[in-house]
């Protein structure tokens, strides 16, 4: 069967996988003894690109 299309999610278009991503975050900051609360994540590093 040849491909006939390909689905892109940018990030919420499709799924919302910000809460998952925020609890990686915040697992991770665990092991290391920080923390990281779901409202400073969604102020601080929702909205931006990744360049530069």
């Amino acid at each position: 069967m040849p491909l006939r299309g390909i689905v892109f999610d940018f990030d919420g278009v499709i799924a919302d996988t910000e809460p998952a991503h925020l609890a990686a975050f915040q697992d991770v900051l665990a092991d290391t003894g920080l923390s990281l609360s779901t409202g400073d994540y969604y102020d601080r590093y929702l909205g931006y690109d990744d360049a530069g």
